[in-house]
Formats: C-alpha cells, sequence, structure tokens
C-alpha cells in the first residue's frame, strides 16, 4: 500500500526575523500552522494546546540552532528570545489542505533536530536559499512537514529489544564471512533466552518467528541481485546462503509471488526490500545487509 503525502498552501516564502537579546513575542494564536527553525540565539517556547477552544496542557520547548519547532493550528504560543545574544529565526507558514496519511496533529512532534533525519535539515537550507515560485514551495514544505512528522528519529530506529538486539548483532558477525542459515537454538543462545521465548518475542513484534526474518533478510539480498546484477540464479542463491537452488527458488517464490526468473524479469521497478518492510524487520534488515556486504 503507498502512502498518501500531504499538500500544503504557503502564506508566504520562507521569511526571517530578528531579535534583541531578551526580546519576547506572543502570546499570538495560530490561524495556520507554523515550521520555524533557529538560525542564531535561542528561545524559550511556550505553547497553551488547545482542543475544541478547550485549553487542554501548556508545553515549553527550548529551542537552537540545529532545531526545528511545528507550531499548529489554534493554539496560542509565545517566544522569550535568548537573553545575551542577539537571535535569528527562519518561518514559514502554511495552511493544510490534505493531511494525506500524516494522522492526529495532537501526535505529532513538537520539536526535531536538522540531523535526524539528516533530510530536514537539507530542506531547511534549500527551502532558505530557494527563489521557487509559490507551487514549488508549497510542494517544498508538504515534503518538509511529511519528513518533520513521519520520519523515524535516532532513538525510534535504534529501539529494539534488547534480545532482538543481541541477535542481530551475532548475526552481523555470522553475515560478515557471508549470509547462512542461523539456527534458532545458536540465535536462543546469543539473545540469552530459550528458543520458544526468542520464537514468541519475534512473532509478537514481526509476526513472524526468527528463523523466517533472516530467511527474508536474505532474499532481499537475493532480490536485489536478480534486479542488479548479471549472476545466474545458482551463483544468487549460494551468495545469499541456499546449497540447494531448487530450494531458493521455492523460498523466493513464496516470498516474492514470482520465482526469481520471473521475478528478474517483470519486477525490475518493484521494490526488493517489500517483504522485510512490510514485516517491519526494516531496521534490522538494513544492518545485517550491510555486514553482509561488508564480509
Amino acid at each position: 500500500m503507498t502512502s498518501r503525502a500531504p499538500a500544503v498552501s504557503v502564506n508566504s516564502l520562507v521569511q526571517i526575523a530578528d531579535y534583541a537579546p531578551g526580546a519576547t513575542y506572543g502570546p499570538r494564536r495560530l490561524p495556520n500552522f507554523e515550521l520555524l527553525w533557529i538560525l542564531h540565539g535561542s528561545a524559550i517556547w511556550r505553547t497553551d494546546v488547545y482542543d475544541a477552544g478547550v485549553l487542554q496542557a501548556t508545553v515549553e520547548h527550548e529551542l537552537r540552532p540545529g532545531t526545528v519547532a511545528l507550531a499548529r493550528r489554534g493554539n496560542r504560543d509565545a517566544y522569550i528570545w535568548d537573553c545575551d545574544h542577539h537571535s535569528r529565526h527562519a518561518y514559514v507558514h502554511f495552511q493544510i489542505d490534505d493531511f494525506g496519511d500524516l494522522g492526529d496533529p495532537s501526535r505529532w512532534p513538537w520539536v526535531r533536530s536538522m540531523s535526524d533525519p539528516g533530510l530536514l535539515g537539507e530542506l531547511c537550507s534549500y527551502l532558505l536559499d530557494s527563489t521557487a515560485e509559490r507551487g514549488h514551495s508549497d510542494r517544498l514544505v508538504a515534503s518538509m512537514l511529511e519528513v518533520f512528522v513521519s520520519a523515524p528519529d535516532g532513538r525510534q530506529r535504534a529501539e529494539l529489544p534488547d534480545a532482538v538486539q543481541r541477535v542481530v548483532d551475532h548475526v552481523a558477525a555470522v553475515w560478515a564471512t557471508g549470509p547462512r542459515i542461523v539456527s534458532v537454538p545458536e540465535l536462543a543462545a546469543a539473545a540469552n533466552l530459550s528458543a520458544g521465548h526468542l520464537h514468541r518475542l519475534f512473532r509478537e513484534r514481526y509476526g513472524c518467528g526468527p528463523a523466517y526474518a533472516l530467511d527474508l533478510i536474505r532474499l532481499a539480498r537475493a532480490a536485489t541481485a536478480l534486479q542488479r546484477t548479471n549472476a545466474t540464479i545458482g551463483e544468487i542463491a549460494s551468495d545469499c546462503g541456499y546449497s540447494n537452488p531448487y530450494h531458493f527458488s521455492r523460498r523466493f517464490a513464496l516470498a516474492y509471488g514470482d520465482p526469481p526468473g520471473s521475478f528478474r524479469r517483470r519486477r525490475q521497478l518493484s521494490d526488493p526490500l517489500a517483504p522485510v518492510r512490510e514485516a517491519g524487520l526494516l531496521p534490522i534488515a538494513r544492518r545485517l545487509l550491510e555486514a553482509a556486504r561488508n564480509g
């Protein structure tokens, strides 16, 4: 299933505002949405959060260079600028015409680092330097909003259960010499769990057992090779740790809906990581595929 992107209309192109040490701004009631990022100095940003006109909470954040804030329509906020230094920030106001798949704004983050994800910082710089016309700016701000709301941060990407992290570390070390089957007892020993407990942990989190999860990741490596190399199916099977090409073809067809040869001919534009992505295994797959590439 493809996600539906948001659509926005900017009220003006990106603007810059300057503040003397100790200046204040607000309170103001926001009639629209605003993305704001600090260029110099700092600020304390205080927001009264409203729902259906009723005050629900007051939240406070410290804004510094390298951070981006998202102010929401209907709230009331105020800024206390750096008491010791001149402050400067860039900002853009916009209406959201279609929220796409961004979900409930009350669940959106308030502040994010430009460096996590790094694309956020790139979009800030591009918007600031851009002389694009309004329609192009609409698309850029929509992209920035989608990244701000939806992209996982470093903490989220790193949040694997300790036992799963131990499994990943062990398999990465094994696959550094080439992908191969790692038995469930070996995985369980690495995780310091019983085989049954490890299976339940994977089943609850990813909808499959650990052996099948690793199989999907090896098959994803094979799918990429089918699309991007001239290697034979037998060579790809061997490189991905399958000693029996027939067994490899059968496992591949179950995961991708086509045997390897048909996949290579008919699905050059499909996502080779689709099965691991759909199972929520992408963070694990990235680490293990990198280990296999470097082996």
